[in-house]
């Protein structure tokens, strides 16, 4: 049995692909990698390595079949394409990592996640659906890597709708964890598994968290929301403003999801937003990208 691997080169890819590897073999795992992307990873694991990208059908198509087992990492957003490439291979199993976004209010943001996942449950292939939320915990995410920086350098941080959305940001190797947990335990068929940190917390809370940890003296100053979109327009300027406009308006809803189906079935055991924080500002201040 051949597993394909679609999005091995991302972070939460080499992650998951480490932890894959003891329990598949590196031989029975190829992975479509971009001509572009930084391969040193997976050579080291001894996987098979085809160059192509996902968008792109006719680059990959042949790897596929009946006793291929797919596993994309992707972008959620260009599911349709690789599913209508995996149905005409007739691979029947598949495992799509998507995101909690298709919760989101916010249209825009929802509705092509919404679309896609529907059509994988139609597809008729047997299907695991995992659903991550924001994934921190390396130098190279682009959330609260950001976010470290940001209140590191400045003195002056603010805080839109006063800090008080909730979000369930999850660890990457808890993330990880859960993940390869789904394909490698029996009975994930048709299932659907929320992956998040395991407890909801404020922006607030996050913020002070992280000054905290840094040991700072950072001044907070309450914005309203819509103040606050006219403000991150203009703010883009400014070097390493983490926040875009889509973000603040999402800042109006609360980003927090059940897990417990993940626990139970998948073992799955987050750790504290605390705990995963320091872990991320230790290994930027060690990689030097903590400015």
């Amino acid at each position: 049995m051949t597993y394909f691997f679609a999005g091995g080169t991302s972070k939460t890819g080499v992650a998951v692909l480490n932890r894959l590897v003891p329990h598949l073999g590196a031989e029975n795992i190829c992975c479509l990698a971009r001509p572009t992307s930084k391969i040193e990873p997976l050579q080291a694991m001894g996987v098979h390595i085809h160059k192509g990208d996902v968008t792109d059908p006719d680059s990959y198509k042949s790897c596929l079949g009946p006793d291929v087992i797919y596993i994309d990492m992707t972008h959620p957003k260009h599911y349709h394409i690789s599913l209508e490439t995996i149905v005409n291979a007739r691979v029947k199993r598949g495992y799509f990592v998507t995101t909690t976004g298709i919760f989101s209010q916010y249209n825009s943001s929802s509705d092509i996640y919404k679309i896609n996942e529907a059509k994988i449950k139609e597809s008729g292939i047997i299907y695991t659906l995992l659903r991550p939320t924001m994934i921190y915990g390396s130098p190279e995410d682009k959330n609260m890597n950001k976010l470290i920086n940001f209140l590191n350098r400045y003195p002056v941080f603010p805080l839109f709708g006063n800090g008080a959305s909730l979000m369930q940001p999850v660890f990457v190797d808890d993330l990880a964890d859960g993940i390869v947990a789904a394909i490698v335990k029996r009975n994930t068929e048709q299932q659907e598994y929320n992956l998040a940190g395991p407890e909801p917390i404020s922006f607030r809370e996050v913020v002070e968290t992280i000054i905290k940890k840094l040991n700072r003296k950072v001044v907070k100053i309450n914005i309203s929301i819509p103040l606050g979109i006219t403000l991150a327009h203009f703010a883009k300027v400014i070097p390493g403003f983490p926040i875009t406009e889509e973000q603040i308006m999402r800042l109006q809803e609360d980003k927090v999801f059940d897990i417990s189906k993940a626990q139970v079935e998948l073992g799955y055991s987050p750790r504290s937003f605390d705990e995963g924080i320091t872990a991320e500002i230790k290994a930027m201040a060690l990689g030097q990208s903590l400015r």
